[in-house]
């Protein structure tokens, strides 16, 4: 039998930035140390009022790498408004979004692409599971434990859990850690339901042509919580792949919009913020999205998944037993 050979897609990364001077070098540098080579990088700033573009240009200088390009924006618009400009200067098949904060191991893109062209199924977006790291870049937890989970019932009833050795890094002398790095497995999301089991947008690859379907319209109502918007919506339009592999180093450094709590143990409620209400306006405006364009979504979708969707994300905002209804009707239609 013999090889098959392909070129493969070519990768956009779209990095936003608004007052991130400590750690924005790092993560330019960790997408120029990507394996997989064929990418273009814009770095939007949103008209941030510290330093950080004059940083990144620096950066950039030194790299003195012609895939890699800053835009500075000439009022600050929000996560959403950013990462609209940053795609709107970018045509490759798949993208990716990169926080100024975090950073991507060299094998990111790598690995995300290949899942993206596996035999099996094609999907709308792959996410891979996080190493925790604190503002100095120091590793302080090996995973995101609810990643690949429902995350309000991850570890429900759960007395003992094993630990198999080859998850345990090795520790250097000099302080290293490393992980065994064999290889993990993939796992196939299909549920069309709004519980969280990824960790963030730093994590993901998306096809471009998804994003364009399901990319809010309004700037100003997502100033934050693009990613939660996003990526329920492409799950519930196409369904992901997971990578049980920590691929990108998740940083919380005690300034964090979202996850402003530290590290305990045990389960990681990263947040002090109640996000019930936010979730409830996220839902809201993802189904008025849907109503209102309606053709566009039935066009790419079809009449019957369109129609499903519809009925699971009604049921997302109601009560049961009227829940229970419209996810019935969503397997009738």
């Amino acid at each position: 039998m013999t090889e098959a050979t392909a070129q493969a897609p070519r990768v956009s990364v779209v990095l936003t930035l608004y007052n991130c001077r400590d750690y924005i070098g790092e993560a330019i540098r960790s997408v120029a140390s990507q394996t997989l080579r064929d990418f273009d990088c814009v770095i939007v700033d949103d008209r941030s009022t510290d330093d950080s573009a004059e940083v990144a240009q620096a950066v950039l200088d030194g790299l003195a790498d012609p895939r890699f390009r800053l835009i500075r924006l000439d009022r600050n618009v929000g996560q959403t408004g950013a990462t609209r400009a940053g795609l709107a200067r970018t045509r490759a098949t798949f993208v990716a979004f990169l926080d100024s904060d975090d950073v991507w191991e060299p094998s990111f893109l790598q690995r995300h692409v290949a899942a993206h062209l596996n035999e099996s199924y094609a999907v709308g977006f792959t996410a891979c599971n996080a190493r925790l790291i604190d503002g100095q870049g120091r590793t302080i937890a090996g995973t995101v434990y609810w990643f690949g989970k429902e995350r309000a019932r991850a570890d429900r009833g759960v007395a003992f859990r094993p630990v198999p050795a080859d998850r345990v890094p090795e520790l250097a002398p000099d302080g290293g850690v490393r992980w065994s790095g064999a290889a993990t497995p993939y796992r196939l999301h299909t549920v069309r339901q709004v519980h969280w089991v990824w960790v963030s947008t730093s994590s993901m690859v998306f096809r471009r042509s998804l994003i364009d379907l399901v990319f809010p319209d309004d700037d100003e109502a997502f100033r934050l919580h693009m990613d939660f918007y996003v990526v329920v919506m492409a799950q519930m339009v196409a369904g992901s792949l997971l990578i049980d592999e920590a691929l990108y180093g998740y940083r919380l450094h005690g300034r964090n919009g979202a996850a402003d709590n530290p590290v305990l143990g045990g389960r990681l409620h990263l947040s002090a913020r109640n996000w019930g209400d936010t979730h409830a306006r996220m839902l809201d405006r993802m189904l008025a999205a849907m109503e209102r364009d309606r053709d566009r979504f039935v066009t790419a979708l079809g009449e019957r998944q369109y129609r499903r969707m519809l009925w699971r994300m009604r049921a997302a905002r109601q009560n049961p037993p009227f829940s229970w209804a419209s996810v019935l009707l969503s397997w009738l239609v």
